[in-house]
């Protein structure tokens, strides 16, 4: 009877076995049958710029599109479309943009849990974009961020585009990002990612970085070959140049950020821009505005214009009404459209960049700006600083002997109570202003991505 029972069962059984692994085989297939008939197959001057972040905070990203684009290049600019583009971008015939989805934790999760439910997520809408944009020649990525995205981007070009290449475009190491959270570098999770980057970066066909620090690094640290690296330094885009008269100036100077506040043509404008997050400590920007408030000496009033929006822009916002009223100094902060953000950088006497660094070998985009609109710069020290900054040229450097806030104070002392000093760094940011980001591209990028193209159509 049991044998009986056997006999009848096991060959059910066995159908369907047969029938489910028939139908993942099929269904498999159908998958990745694309991927097959298409791996060999690349598109020339196409390429896909992929961002985890918010494109219209991605100005080095969307300016390479502009540039490749202008090259006859399609791009397919990809990222959070979370603030407003570049009109030149949205209007480019050559550029079109795909939207990825910020993944928000709406449920409030710890970081252990909510991290890897994201990047599962992230891996699935990753997977599918790049399934519609299949067959770029190039496949350029921002570093960081890089989970999951330089996984992913390894994983399909290996398999599904061999003839396809990658391109890391370096803005920082993302492990010292992460560092920030845990502020020790054995942390499992640091070392972790740091080793996800050194691994993985190794199947870039391009390694571009934004300083000859950072490509030191690479080389030193990570072990990527010298012909793979190339440092291209920001320079600004068009959108941010000098006023060219005192009359564009007081047009300027109208504009309702302005508003309600005395004698604003008499005061000395300071600017800085941030994103408002804890690499960037503005209670040395506030406290050296009232140690210059609290300076007996006659002295010209100040306007500090703080521009931007982030995680702590309220404790910002509450440090400056825990200031209470100064004499000599208003402090203002708000969030500027793309069209008014570089008009309004514009009008400022001296820029502040309280940027630290924390792998001490990116360079800050806002420098740039603040130069292209001919403002000299005080920094904060930090490795780098020094193929931007030049001090007492184009701006001042912190040394970073003394409490950064007195030093920073003093250096606001000295260029406003110098004609000549203010003059003098004028003049560098103004020779800086002169660098553009078109120039370089084509000095320095343009050979990679077109020169062979030229060479294969003559051949």
């Amino acid at each position: 009877m049991k044998l009986d029972l056997l006999q009848f069962t096991l060959p059910r059984n066995w159908l369907l076995f047969i029938f489910a692994y028939l139908f993942w085989i099929i269904a498999a297939v159908y998958y990745i049958f694309p991927y097959l008939h298409l791996r060999l197959r690349v598109r020339k001057k196409d390429i896909t710029i992929m961002v985890l972040g918010d494109l219209g905070h991605s100005p080095r990203m969307t300016y390479h599109a502009l540039s490749l684009a202008n090259q006859g290049y399609q791009v397919n600019l990809c990222g959070y479309v979370n603030s407003e583009l570049l009109e030149t971008v949205m209007e480019h015939e050559l550029i079109d943009v795909y939207e990825i989805s910020a993944v928000a934790n709406k449920h409030m999760l710890p970081f252990v849990f909510f991290t890897p439910y994201k990047i599962v997520v992230q891996i699935f809408q990753l997977w599918t974009l790049l399934r519609e944009l299949q067959g770029s020649q190039y496949y350029m990525m921002q570093n960081p961020p890089s989970m999951p995205l330089l996984a992913v981007l390894t994983v399909y070009l290996r398999v599904c585009s061999p003839n396809s290449h990658l391109i890391i475009d370096w803005h920082n190491l993302n492990y010292t990002i992460l560092n920030l959270r845990f502020n020790n570098v054995n942390h499992p999770l640091v070392r972790l990612l740091r080793t996800y980057e050194r691994l993985l970066a190794r199947f870039a066909w391009l390694n571009i970085t934004v300083s000859d620090h950072l490509k030191k690094d690479l080389s030193r640290e990570f072990g990527l070959r010298r012909s793979t690296l190339v440092t291209f330094h920001d320079r600004p885009g068009p959108q941010f140049c000098p006023l060219e008269s005192p009359e564009a100036r007081d047009k300027v100077l109208d504009h309702e950020i302005f508003a309600g506040i005395a004698d604003i043509r008499a005061r000395r404008i300071i600017v800085s821009a941030t994103s408002f997050t804890p690499d960037e400590d503005f209670q040395i920007l506030l406290q050296a505005l009232k140690r210059y408030d609290d300076n007996d000496n006659e002295q010209t009033p100040l306007l500090a214009l703080i521009t931007g929006k982030g995680p702590l822009r309220a404790q910002f916002l509450a440090e400056v009404d825990a200031l209470g009223l100064l004499e000599k100094v208003v402090v203002r902060n708000k969030w500027l459209s793309t069209e008014d953000y570089p008009r309004v950088l514009a009008v400022a006497d001296l820029a502040v960049s309280l940027h630290t660094s924390l792998s001490g070998i990116d360079l800050p985009m806002k420098i740039v700006d603040f130069f292209g609109v001919g403002v000299p710069v005080v920094t904060l020290s930090f490795p780098a600083i020094s193929e931007l900054v030049k001090d007492g040229v184009n701006g001042l450097v912190v040394p970073g002997v003394r409490a950064a806030y007195e030093e920073l104070y003093e250096c606001i002392l000295q260029i406003f109570g110098s004609a000549k000093l203010l003059q003098t760094l004028k003049s560098g940011a103004m020779k800086e202003s002169e660098r553009r980001w078109d120039d370089n591209w084509n000095a320095v990028l343009r050979p990679i991505f077109v020169e062979p193209e030229k060479t294969e159509e003559s051949e």
